[in-house]
């Protein structure tokens, strides 16, 4: 019976002591962390003072993802997740993005290609074509890039504006004639795809039939098909 009696008072005992752990050390710590916080707003800070903020608010922080951005500078955050002013428990992680800046891009070489190839890589680097604009070229054939505003190799920011200086063709200087015979001023004429138009005889000094006139005059620019007039010894 005394046996009994010791083994019920041990057990009660126990059971007391078991529920003061229970109210003073597990309920107090199930309590905190069921503790629920405003997630601060660290957007567009340095992440150093935005771990800092979230360490004072109870929270944990760690970096998920860096990627660029046009509007946010290199090392502040982009995104935080979950968002600000979102309650949660206390020690929730925040998942941050951090932004590494202004993406840059270096602009390619161009010339001599075609304007669809060239469209293609600038649309590739995410660069816009702002405008197009067309010259007669001494080098680059009809519908290919001559050039780029800005220059090739030059450094810009990615969505940046890039305009194109497209050939409207290889540029076509007239020879010159005088002094030629007739046959080889017309035989050079249609080697340049050049029309020969009026032949005019007039008195001059020189042997009959040579070119002593010409109309547009040497160097002049000209394009293919345009008409050739000459006048030679009578």
């Amino acid at each position: 019976m005394k046996r009994l009696l010791i083994y019920v008072i041990t057990i009660l005992i126990f059971f007391i002591i078991g529920l003061l752990l229970a109210n003073f050390l597990l309920m107090p710590l199930f309590v905190r962390r069921g503790e629920e916080v405003v997630v601060p707003n660290v957007c567009n800070m340095p992440l150093d003072s935005a771990a800092v903020i979230l360490k004072k608010a109870g929270l944990q922080s760690v970096v998920t993802e860096r990627r660029y951005d046009r509007i946010i500078e290199q090392g502040r955050i982009i995104i935080q997740e979950p968002l600000p002013d979102t309650k949660v428990k206390k020690s929730r992680i925040i998942n941050l993005s951090v932004s590494l800046g202004i993406e840059k891009i270096v602009i390619p070489v161009l010339s001599g290609l075609e304007y669809s190839k060239a469209k293609q890589i600038i649309d590739r680097l995410g660069l816009v074509i702002s405008d197009i604009d067309s010259v007669y070229s001494d080098s680059i054939s009809e519908g290919k890039i001559i050039w780029t505003i800005p220059e090739s190799e030059t450094e810009v920011k990615k969505g940046d504006d890039i305009k194109l200086i497209i050939s409207k063709g290889i540029v076509l200087k007239l020879p010159n004639f005088i002094g030629m015979k007739l046959n080889e001023a017309k035989n050079l004429l249609k080697k340049l795809n050049l029309v020969l138009g009026a032949v005019t005889e007039i008195e001059g000094s020189g042997e009959k039939g040579t070119v002593i006139v010409q109309n547009p005059q040497p160097d002049q620019v000209v394009d293919a098909g345009d008409t050739i007039n000459l006048m030679i010894v009578k």
